[in-house]
């Protein structure tokens, strides 16, 4: 701007204020007036010129002395070296001038002495003493050794010099490089800034940082702390930040490029500081549209997460980012960024909501909280000093009241939309699943109803019950499920009905009892097709072959039977254990059964020879379970002996022990494509295994008690897991990352089920309590929500697993939750506040929860 009083009045003053001058810094008296700034900002011309020299000759910038001295220095110091590198390339090129010619000298030598002109009647004595000892003797022999011993040294000489000549070439290189680099940052500090456009849409001003490598977020937060900055765009942008810049040298080579991101950095934080993002709550509903179509853009991009995560950590630093370092942490919930076992060690959260999030083993020391829905958090594992915690959110559970005992077992109808419930209060009570309302209570057992089971095409229920004991009431009920009615009552049993199942085509049942025998029910008639005896004991165990031909059973006689249930013959005796035969299991094609026994050894069976084919020896303990690869190639067995092992079926060898668990194992389960094994036990932990190498994938801990029993989704990517800690936890099969935790159990899970689209879980406890989970939103079935459809499918079998449970006092309730559910097992927390909404401390609530004061520990 050219001042048109300039005309008039001659330049007197300079404005010095701390903006852009219109004026361009120089003013006339007229001017100065209009400019409108403070007099202090303004300074006579001539005075400024005398600080400006003054300032400059303070500086000491003319005295050169010491880079003259420091320049002769370096010169001398490069002129000596050339002389020594010189001479000492001189010497050693003249002492291996020397050795070569000296070999050649004695190789020529013997030559010389004798060849095709040679008159040896002329020859001197001398030399024909040393033709006789060369013809004769071992001169050459011995000059030829001497020759290799003087090669070989030489060579070891070369390569010590070249290695120790690379070594300091690269050297010298990285010297001028960091010579260089201190150019670079001066040059590159007095190249014009970047122009950076203030941007309102978030995710243009993600994209623009995306290429900031984690590393620079990192050392930045470590200089911040170390210098103890509250101000990180102050002291990002300071001109003179040589020692900043320096640090970075030893980790990155491209000091301009370093500049250029470090630039971006400051603009975009400038950006954000006055963007919504850092004024309000995103995780509102009122941003639910913005904040998912964000989360879509960013998901697959980790540089812009690894900003995200800066933001979060920055709050620990500079109170204007604690709100888009609040936002920044919902989104990396919400996106299930696997952020366990980090540390958010003084972050500043607040106005947000973290439902869901999975912290395992993270570090919260020092952590401010305020206003933060908690609620389905996993602090399991945290460490949790001196927080302040304030206004947080937890919510509750719903309840509604089922049986008055203990369920022993429950079914799943083949299309998803009927559970059938067996209970010790005598009764069997069917649910409608899409509402979670009792649909009928069928009554007529007068004896705990141990076992319940859908036929396949879900129109007949059967149960079965009893007591060890034996009673009035060793029958099976069959039932007409859409009418609630009892169609047929099947008796004949005079001990417990210890198991029941379906056969493939749903026209028979099989059931095992403690009277030794095993009887076979046409389903439509409700008559006894067949009564298989054989055993004298208890019969433990049957399964029907994948054909429905054949069934087999297996009984504390330590017999194995096969029966034909054509004929309802038996077709086979196994006779191969010395005790118990615990488990039986037929093979996929149906022409294998592998038996698992209390004499710690595993029988496999032609079925078709009714021989065996191999006895695999390898536990020390109980095989309790035995389980079939999906291919068929591979069987798996657990033992009390802590162990599991894999058995190549082809070969009947032991392909691989796995070792890991310290108390026996309770459970496992082969994945649907049959490459993982889980593994569950009663050192509270599950393990997930490569089936081809043997080794250990993972180890997922959060249970506090024995797994009890496993199951994969069809997909194999959820694996669910219940325990005797009153819980079930969901995982994610790939990242090993805890997915949700269903609680709401006053006893041990003892059963659970996915439906064949993998969308829901079934699960049963020993307090009574049936517990339905839809697995995409990790949330217990809502009873009242008339819009809720559509959220079951058939599951894989019609059998759900049944379980012969004790006896409990406690009144099972159904439970229902909206939300996921909070989590803070082995938390260790010392000192710090934890206050809800409402004023109260929560501090009880994670002792419930299972978390460790540290208060406790020191006072003991």
């Amino acid at each position: 701007m050219n001042c048109t009083y300039h005309i008039r009045n001659p330049i007197s003053l300079i404005c010095k204020a701390p903006h852009k001058c219109k004026c361009q810094r120089k003013l006339c008296v007229e001017c100065q007036y209009i400019h409108g700034v403070d007099f202090r900002h303004t300074i006579p011309l001539t005075i400024f010129q005398e600080m400006a020299m003054k300032k400059l000759k303070d500086s000491k910038l003319y005295e050169t002395s010491e880079l003259t001295k420091q320049t002769m220095a370096f010169k001398s110091l490069l002129s000596q070296t050339e002389s020594m590198l010189k001479k000492i390339w001189e010497e050693l090129s003249q002492s291996i001038k020397q050795i070569y010619d000296m070999i050649e000298k004695e190789n020529q030598s013997f030559f010389n002495l004798i060849n095709e002109n040679t008159n040896l009647a002329e020859c001197s004595y001398t030399d024909l003493e040393k033709i006789i000892k060369i013809v004769d003797g071992t001169t050459l022999n011995d000059w030829n050794a001497q020759k290799n011993s003087f090669i070989t040294e030489l060579d070891k000489t070369k390569n010590w010099w070249e290695y120790h000549l690379k070594a300091f070439v690269q050297k010298s290189k990285e010297g001028i490089q960091q010579i260089m680099s201190l150019i670079k940052i001066q040059s590159n500090q007095e190249e014009e800034s970047e122009v950076y456009q203030m941007k309102e849409d978030l995710s243009e001003m993600f994209t623009y940082i995306q290429d900031v490598d984690e590393s620079i977020y990192q050392k930045i937060l470590q200089i911040l702390r170390r210098e103890k900055v509250s101000d990180i765009l102050a002291f990002l942008s300071k001109n003179n930040n040589h020692q900043f810049y320096e640090s970075f040298i030893n980790n990155l080579e491209n000091t301009s490029d370093l500049q250029k991101k470090i630039k971006k950095i400051i603009n975009v934080l400038r950006n954000i500081q006055d963007h919504q993002f850092n004024q309000v709550d995103y995780s509102s509903d009122n941003y639910e549209k913005p904040r998912e179509d964000l989360s879509k853009m960013i998901v697959e991009y980790k540089g812009i997460i690894d900003f995200i995560k800066f933001l979060v950590l920055l709050t620990s630093i500079d109170v204007k980012f604690i709100q888009c370092g609040s936002n920044g942490l919902n989104l990396l919930v919400g996106m299930k960024i696997d952020i366990r076992n980090q540390s958010f060690e003084n972050i500043r959260i607040k106005n947000t909501s973290l439902i869901g999030g999975n912290f395992f083993g993270c570090n919260f020391n020092g952590s401010e909280f305020d206003n933060v829905d908690i609620s389905g958090v996993n602090l399991n594992g945290t460490i949790l000093f001196n927080c302040k915690w304030k206004n947080l959110k937890i919510h509750e559970l719903k309840k509604l009241d089922g049986h008055s005992s203990c369920v022993r077992s429950v079914c799943i109808s083949p299309d998803g939309n009927t559970l059938a419930s067996g209970s010790d209060d005598k009764s069997i009570r069917i649910w409608d699943i899409k509402t979670g309302q009792q649909k009928a209570k069928l009554d007529g057992h007068i004896l705990n109803v141990n076992s319940v089971c859908f036929s396949p095409d879900g129109n007949t229920l059967a149960s079965g019950s009893g007591s060890p004991f034996g009673g009035s009431d060793c029958f099976i009920g069959i039932w007409d499920v859409k009418r609630g009615q009892q169609i047929a009552k099947l008796d004949g049993h005079i001990l417990s009905v210890n198991q029941i199942c379906f056969s493939p085509d749903g026209s028979i049942i099989a059931s095992g009892s403690s009277d030794k025998s095993i009887r076979l029910w046409d389903i439509k008639t409700g008559q006894q097709k067949a009564k298989l005896d054989g055993h004298t004991s208890y019969v433990m165990s049957v399964c029907f072959s994948p054909n429905g031909n054949t069934l087999a059973s297996g009984s504390s006689d330590k017999s194995i039977r096969l029966w034909d249930i054509k004929t309802g013959q038996q077709k086979a005796k196994l006779d191969c254990h010395s005790d118990y035969v615990r488990a039986v299991c037929f093979s996929p094609d149906g022409n294998t059964l592998a038996s698992g026994s209390y004499d710690k050894s595993i029988c496999l069976w032609d079925i078709k020879k009714g021989l065996q084919k191999a006895k695999l020896d390898g536990h020390s303990g109980t095989v309790y379970s035995v389980c079939f690869s999906p291919d068929g190639n591979t069987l798996t067995s657990a033992s009390y002996d802590n162990s599991i092992c894999l058995w190549d079926l082809k070969t009947g060898k032991q392909k691989v022990k796995l070792d890991g668990h310290n108390e026996p194992i309770r459970s496992i389960c082969f994945s649907p494509n049959g490459n993982t094994l889980a593994s569950g036990s009663s050192d509270n932990s599950i393990r997930l295994w490569d089936v081809k190498t043997g080794q250990q994938k993972a180890k997922l801990d959060g249970h506090t008690s024995s797994v009890i029993s496993l199951c994969f989704s069809p997909d194999g990517n959820i694996l669910a897991s219940s325990s005797s800690d009153n819980s079930i936890h969901l995982w994610d099969v790939k990242t090993g990352q805890q997915k949700a935790k269903l609680d709401g159990y006053n006893n041990a899970l003892q059963s659970i089920c996915f439906s064949v689209d993998g969308n829901t879980l079934a699960t049963c406890s020993e307090d009574g309590s049936i517990h339905l989970w839809d697995i995409n939103t990790r949330k217990q079935i809502q009873i009242m929500d008339k819009t809720y459809k559509n959220i079951f499918a058939q599951f894989k079998t019609p059998l759900f697993q049944n379980y012969l449970l004790p006896v409990m006092a406690n009144k099972p309730i159904l439970i229902i939750s909206q939300q996921a559910l909070f989590q803070a097992q082995g938390a260790l927390i010392l000192k710090g506040e934890f206050i809800n909404q409402s004023g109260l401390d929560l501090k009880t609530v994670f002792k419930q929860k299972g978390s460790c004061f540290s208060e406790t520990l020191f006072q003991k």
